[in-house]
């Protein structure tokens, strides 16, 4: 079963997103992620639990099909519940450590420009992650 990414998931995403990346995130995981792994890995796990949750009902409603009392899932499910959230947690991870760092870096330097567009970037980065990850495995 591949799924097209259509504007309904596309905007999920973006929105789901915006949700476990910056609401989710406690001002200590914001402040102390450039600096500490524990901090990092903190964020990233919640980042991807949070994922995992939402994928997991993502294919209870689109992969699984009660067939004569039983429940089945389509091909492609367990991919979406085993690799969405593995692939996930390893590129936020080393997006975060990376660009937090810079960002860090560029901030306490002063230079606001840059900082913004290193934080969009890094926006950039996980979008795309997360999409072209949806994309292949569902």
């Amino acid at each position: 079963m591949k799924t097209e990414i259509n504007l309904y998931i596309l905007f999920g995403i973006l929105f789901l997103h915006w949700v476990f990346d910056f609401v989710f995130q406690t001002h200590n995981q914001a402040v102390n992620k450039s600096t500490s792994n524990k901090y990092l890995t903190a964020h990233v796990l919640t980042y991807t639990g949070s994922w995992s949750l939402c994928i997991s009902v993502y294919v209870w409603f689109f992969y699984v099909k009660e067939v004569d009392g039983v429940y089945q899932m389509a091909k492609g499910g367990n991919s979406l519940i085993i690799f969405f959230p593995t692939i996930t947690f390893i590129c936020h991870w080393i997006t975060d450590y990376l660009t937090s760092r810079l960002n860090s870096y560029l901030y306490k330097k002063g230079d606001f420009h840059n900082f913004f567009v290193s934080v969009g970037f890094d926006q950039l980065l996980h979008y795309a992650q997360l999409l072209i990850t949806f994309q292949i495995l569902s």
